[in-house]
């Protein structure tokens, strides 16, 4: 399991009959994609390529099993094969399918296209996430150069719950009980992680204004400005934030950010029906 779904459950493991989404499925799952799902995960969340005998431990499989299910993921471009270490690691073929599920979502002809407009009215870095079942955020899309890329803005990258500015609006937005939120803090990624009554403060302050803000405690010389995007039946389904160095936004700019980021949350909210988001 990430780590940053630590003491929550997974509802794939809690409800017999349901899939990952927690959504009903149809007809008898099979074991066997079941347990290539598994290695893919294992393989997913390693910081560094894995032996066959690692992976099977971590996916709760035979060795044996886990083998031939990296070998045969291998022949199919899934997963990558190093001689020399005998390590599996992810296959380029899965980035691909990224990009696949991007394109048919319509982030890419849909939202993309705003947010190049945003960033270069405004002069900021802009990112998008996903608002998963458990309330954590997976960077979909970034535009703007105004900052360096570093693995803070690495598509894909999982951010834990309620961390930053984007956590905010999470924690805001998301439907969490205020429980959950002081449960989860203590988890919270930060540069500078603020006291609990102060962060509780931001997070009211994000509910009145529809907006939140955070200024270099997320990261160092960092300020972020994060909007939530609902679906039509009003769920939190997306988080745009905006970035830029701290020293070039004082507080004229980030209200003109903010200004801009709430108008497009507002325009996106109302096109959400044209997204295919999972």
């Amino acid at each position: 399991m990430d780590e940053s779904n630590s003491g929550q459950t997974d509802p794939s493991e809690s409800k017999a009959g349901k899939g990952r989404t927690g959504e009903r499925t149809v007809g008898k799952p099979v074991g066997a994609v079941i347990a290539a799902a598994a290695v893919i995960r294992v393989l997913h969340r390693a910081e560094r390529p894995l032996k066959a005998s690692d992976v099977a431990r971590e996916a709760g499989l035979h060795r044996g099993t886990a083998f031939n299910i990296l070998r045969t993921l291998q022949r199919e471009g899934y997963v990558t094969y190093n001689e020399r270490d005998r390590t599996y690691s992810v296959g380029i073929l899965i980035l691909e399918l990224a990009h696949g599920v991007l394109l048919a979502s319509g982030l890419l002809d849909v939202v993309r296209p705003e947010m190049f407009s945003l960033a270069e009215r405004v002069g900021v870095t802009v990112a998008i996430g996903k608002v998963t079942e458990d309330k954590d955020l997976i960077l979909l899309d970034f535009v703007g150069g105004t900052l360096r890329i570093d693995s803070y803005f690495s598509v894909g990258r999982r951010s834990r719950r309620f961390s930053g500015a984007s956590g905010l609006v999470m924690a805001a937005f998301s439907g969490a009980s205020i429980e959950l939120v002081k449960e989860q803090y203590e988890y919270t990624e930060w540069f500078r992680r603020p006291p609990l009554d102060e962060y509780l403060e931001r997070l009211e302050q994000t509910r009145k204004q529809g907006f939140s803000l955070d200024q270099g405690n997320r990261r160092s010389g960092l300020t972020q400005v994060a909007v939530p995007i609902f679906s039509q039946s009003g769920a939190l389904t997306l988080v745009l934030t905006a970035a830029d160095f701290s020293y070039a936004m004082d507080d004229e700019r980030i209200s003109l950010v903010a200004r801009e980021m709430l108008a497009f949350s507002h325009r996106m909210s109302a096109e959400s029906g044209r997204l295919r988001l999972p």
